[in-house]
């Protein structure tokens, strides 16, 4: 099997495009929950600043496919094939996520001026904010067909007989499953350095405090709950995959299944191993401390290294889904 070196970019591209899609849409669960505990001061002080790091996250990904490609000419000739590819569709759809996600991160930055500074804004400035959450819907559809898009150029049945070992349901189920843990678990780590930035500021109250660690704890219990939910997920359907894997008559699946019990299997069962800590029992951990009063730093570590763990992971659970050696199809269907 080819080792795929030349395929980091890619790599990057999807783990940056999944984490910030998943990030997206769980702090828009998280905003929605916090707005209606305390109000939407409170809300927009706990999720602004985890929003604005997910704009360069994204450029980066955008500079990323960039690089796979090769050449900005090409991605326009790419995207000239909406109808027909899906890559061209993951490209557009991840592009229009950027620039309408940014749009709304730019206009729900403003939310953090203070209520008098906000009132000298122009008229119409402060009138395209109170339509901001459209933009936010917007964006979270674009960010699901991106994901969507994504995996179907790998899954779709249509072209099985070209990709060894990718037309399998796993393959959208990995990318969905991906998405949340590590959107999630690098939410609750963006809360974290949100709260002790707030701690740090002397301007702060501690009445503003006491409310956003309370949203904090909450938002750490949510964000548990959904990675611990997810790898579940992942632990049941890997068997099957890999039983469907020895069961097809295909000398090609039979050599993917041979490679991950040979070539690949140290790094194949580390991927297991650091996403069932991470997503598995450090975030049981995490969900415990944030029900107690005790031990907040260690909650901190916890969540911090869970996300470390699960991200990790994915680095390995892409490159060995790329080192399966199966065409990567980048025209039409």
């Amino acid at each position: 099997m080819n080792h795929p070196n030349n395929e980091w970019s890619l790599i990057i591209f999807n783990i940056l495009g999944d984490l910030s899609v998943g990030a997206f849409l769980a702090l828009g669960l998280v905003h929605f929950y916090a707005a209606r505990k305390t109000d939407a001061r409170q809300a927009d002080l706990l999720s602004t600043r985890s929003l604005l790091v997910l704009g360069p996250l994204l450029v980066l990904g955008m500079l990323a496919v960039m690089g796979h490609v090769g050449n900005p000419e090409r991605t326009l000739n790419m995207l000239s094939n909406l109808d027909t590819s899906w890559l061209a569709r993951e490209v557009a759809a991840y592009g229009a996520f950027l620039v309408v996600g940014g749009i709304f991160a730019i206009l729900q930055a403003l939310t953090l001026l203070s209520p008098e500074r906000q009132e000298r804004l122009p008229a119409v400035v402060r009138q395209i904010m109170r339509l901001r959450h459209i933009l936010a819907w917007v964006a979270a559809i674009l960010g699901l067909l991106f994901v969507y898009s994504a995996a179907m150029i790998y899954y779709d049945p249509r072209l099985a007989s070209r990709q060894t070992g990718w037309a399998h349901i796993y393959t959208p189920i990995l990318f969905f499953v991906d998405t949340g843990m590590l959107g999630a678990l690098a939410l609750a780590s963006g809360f974290v350095a949100n709260y002790l930035w707030l701690r740090g500021r002397r301007q702060v109250s501690s009445e503003v405090l006491t409310t956003q660690e309370s949203l904090l704890r909450d938002a750490i219990k949510g964000t548990s709950f959904a990675a611990i939910a997810l790898i579940g997920v992942l632990f049941v359907i890997t068997p099957i995959y890999l039983v469907y894997l020895g069961a097809e008559n295909n000398k090609l699946n039979a050599a993917i299944l041979d490679m991950l019990h040979t070539e690949f299997a140290g790094l194949f069962f580390l991927s297991l191993f650091l996403a069932f800590t991470g997503a598995g029992i450090l975030s049981v951990f995490s969900s415990y401390l944030a029900n107690q009063a005790r031990w907040p730093r260690l909650m901190y570590l916890l969540v911090v290294g869970s996300f470390v763990c699960v991200l990790v992971a994915e680095v390995i659970n892409r490159y060995l889904f790329y080192a399966r050696n199966a065409t990567l199809l980048i025209g039409g269907l």
